[in-house]
């Protein structure tokens, strides 16, 4: 599972809140952010089309094998 972090607070999200990717292709994550689904640019970190704050980070979480 892929999660991403929040590295720069705006509009309402806390620098450290997470969010799970829904979807991702070669360049954009997909998240639901406010209720809507964003996508965020992979190499920027921020939301495609927004120019200000917040901006996002990669967090892999490895699934662990419970034995």
């Amino acid at each position: 599972m892929t999660e991403l972090i929040c590295t720069e607070p705006g509009i309402g999200i806390e620098r450290g809140e997470t969010f799970q990717v829904l979807s991702e292709n070669g360049s954009e994550w997909e998240i639901l952010l406010g209720n809507e689904y964003r996508r965020v640019n992979k190499r920027s970190g921020r939301v495609t089309g927004w120019k200000t704050p917040p901006k996002f980070e990669c967090k892999d979480i490895q699934k662990q094998n419970v034995k």
